[in-house]
């Protein structure tokens, strides 16, 4: 029997290093970036494709002192977009505090949706 591997969804939760966050709601760069990938691998380039990058710190983009702003995927996916293991849209109705943090889905058919919040 041949199982089909089916995609996931891999969150990149931003570091504001330097004290400020990245963000574009155009490319939909967000505090919050859900990308649907094959794998984490796959969710990485993809990521990098959109704008993303790593080890910010070691090319001297980043704040030292802060840290990277964006970390590789070491997770498995989840079946739907989540952050902190909440949808987009229950993580931005838990609290005021969350209300106006920015959220973008990346889908692996190169749609995007950005979630309301305080978009630059």
């Amino acid at each position: 029997m041949k199982t089909e591997k089916t995609s996931k969804f891999f969150t990149y939760y931003q570091n504001n290093s330097g004290g400020v966050f990245d963000i574009n709601k155009k490319d939909g760069i967000a505090e919050y970036v859900i990308v649907e990938a094959m794998d984490a691998e796959d969710a990485d380039a993809r990521a990098e494709a959109i704008g993303l990058y790593f080890n910010g710190v070691d090319k001297e983009m980043d704040c030292e002192c802060c840290g990277d702003r964006w970390y590789y995927q070491h997770e498995k996916g989840s079946d739907e977009p989540l952050v902190y293991d909440q949808t987009p849209e229950d993580f931005k109705n838990s609290g005021t505090f969350y209300k106006h943090r920015t959220i973008a889905v990346h889908y692996i058919d190169g749609s995007m949706k950005c979630y309301e919040g305080k978009w630059k």
